[in-house]
């Protein structure tokens, strides 16, 4: 038997007054993703059984924080938390002086003691209890006697859902937050507005949903370049939708972060209201984009336009209460239209700009001041830091892996936080390997990169070379799923499972603790959780769970 018995006072973590039965013998050993920190348990021995769930004794159960634990382990899949008038099986502490994430607890024969230094640690205590439950040597379910200790290595822990370029039901996204909780992920951004799509109801701006929530075709699977001929249907989320996703989601722990994009990536927005965009360049006719890629239609630097963004962000921030940041985009805004507009001329004029450029940065600073009364702070993709000076409080999302100085070096040294978010290997729509002989299956990308799980393992978000002060500012990654090639939520479970499981760890523990080969076998055993959840996951030779995928 391994030794499980803590250091820790053991008055601090006794936690029953039951008399509970103890399970059949455990011969299976639990596995967690991501591995916790410190994990010991007793091998060949009697564990907690649930075969009658978790009694909770009612002064815990009416507590605030007993009910926020209950909440959080019914949230995790443990269902059978049952409150008692004289037995608890179940107890729950604050202890302070750790990290907003710390959590430890103890599994004995008689019950479960969860501590933790702040409330929002019991999603991630109850994620690991979840994931250790075994059957003992009747067939039943129960939980090892085990001791844990653990915290996260980065507090930013996300993945990004496009539904802009291809639409992804209410349903289906709470499908992807509650893949995201079981590995302790705690931010999902969501990225609302693009060319392609608007995708968020704005009750004072009709027409952005009306006009900007369909388009005239969209580009083939297998080729790009060609239209399918088709009208798309009106899709966008209502806002009692967004709350009803958000709450999902706070529910199990994560925070939405809204994206917003400005001033580029705005064709949808610009073709709903044109009087937004650049009216007086030769030619100009916006309109919902129906390709991929970098398109030309960017927001005009008027006060107009400002005013516009204010009034779209007195309805977005009440949707997402607890989001800390509000992400703006900023990326690929291209510069032309700006060149060859008289008014953006005149505004450079009267501002002392020389370099069109150095508008997206009005803009930059516009919304940060916007946002800062309401206690919100701005994310802006690498290109924020382009042609100019950044607000000091914006975080910057490095993405782009091929720049050269690197640009979260570049940010880090500036003073700003950083989100790791690099394209060599958390771009989700990318290949990873071998590929289905469906069609369905086809990616978008760059398909030589083949980043399967084994690469995203593989990247280290703290390398030697970064100095102190420069991971101080490195406050999470990301991985990206841009959707021009994922059609359905059946393709997006391929594309994000297992590699969500890598990413997961690379966020949680330092490279020289991480071991792929023995990573692999915890993936393995997951294999029976996704299917009893019903995911379309990707096993080791490329084959989906699924043959032909249906459409969400």
């Amino acid at each position: 038997m391994k030794k499980f018995i803590p250091t820790l006072t053991a008055g601090l973590l006794l936690c029953s007054n039951a008399m509970a039965a103890p399970s059949a013998p455990i011969t299976t050993t639990p596995t967690v993703i991501p591995q916790p920190v410190k994990m010991e348990f007793a091998e060949q021995q009697a564990g907690f059984s649930l075969r009658e769930g978790i009694k909770v004794h009612y002064q815990v159960s009416r507590s605030e924080l007993g009910s926020a634990a209950i909440r959080a382990l019914m949230a995790a899949g443990i269902t059978q938390v049952l409150p008692e008038e004289n037995e608890g099986e179940l107890s729950v502490r604050l202890v302070p002086g750790h990290g907003a994430e710390w959590y430890t607890f103890l599994v004995t024969t008689e019950g479960i003691c969860i501590c933790v230094s702040d409330p929002g640690a019991l999603h991630l205590a109850a994620q690991t209890l979840a994931q250790s439950v075994v059957k003992d040597a009747e067939g039943h379910p129960a939980i090892p006697c085990m001791y844990v200790v653990d915290e996260p290595m980065l507090p930013y822990r996300g993945l990004m859902l496009d539904p802009c370029r291809h639409p992804l039901s209410v349903e289906q996204t709470k499908k992807m937050l509650r893949i995201m909780a079981r590995y302790k992920l705690n931010r999902l951004h969501w990225h609302l507005t693009d060319d392609q799509g608007w995708r968020i109801e704005i009750k004072k701006y009709p027409k952005l949903t009306e006009v900007g929530g369909r388009r005239d075709e969209t580009p083939l699977l297998t080729n790009h370049e060609q239209g399918d001929g088709t009208p798309t249907p009106l899709f966008y989320y209502t806002q009692d939708e967004i709350r009803d996703v958000v709450a999902f989601a706070n529910s199990l722990g994560i925070v939405v972060i809204p994206e917003i994009e400005i001033p580029g990536h705005a064709s949808a927005c610009i073709a709903a209201y044109p009087e937004l965009g650049n009216t007086d360049i030769e030619g100009y006719a916006p309109r919902v984009a129906t390709t991929w890629g970098v398109l030309p239609y960017t927001m005009a630097p008027k006060e107009e336009t400002f005013r516009f963004i204010e009034g779209v962000m007195e309805e977005v921030l009440p949707l997402f209460p607890k989001a800390p940041f509000v992400h703006i985009g900023g990326d690929e805004a291209p510069r032309d239209q700006w060149q060859q507009s008289p008014y953006a001329q005149e505004y450079m004029k009267k501002h002392g700009i020389t370099n069109p450029g150095t508008i997206q940065h009005h803009f930059t600073h516009r919304l940060a001041e916007m946002l800062a009364p309401h206690g919100r702070r701005i994310i802006g993709w690498d290109e924020i830091m382009m042609d100019g000076s950044v607000p000091p409080t914006a975080v910057v999302m490095a993405w782009r892996s091929w720049v050269k100085p690197d640009a979260a070096l570049t940010a880090a040294n500036r003073g700003h936080d950083v989100i790791l978010s690099p394209d060599s290997h958390f771009y989700f729509n990318f290949a990873q390997g071998k590929l289905p002989a469906d069609p369905e299956y086809t990616p978008h990308g760059w398909n030589e990169a083949q980043q399967d799980w084994r690469h995203v393992y593989s990247y280290n978000p703290l390398p030697e070379h970064y100095n102190e002060a420069q991971r101080k500012h490195i406050i999470g990654l990301q991985a990206n799923c841009w959707s021009e090639s994922i059609q359905h939520g059946r393709k997006l479970e391929y594309q994000v499972v297992p590699r969500i499981c890598a990413l997961a760890e690379v966020a949680w523990r330092p490279a020289h603790l991480r071991d792929a080969d023995e990573f692999l076998q915890r993936i393995y055993n997951e294999y029976p959780w996704f299917r009893e959840m019903d995911i379309n996951f990707r096993h080791e030779d490329g084959t989906p769970q699924e043959k032909v995928a249906d459409k969400d």
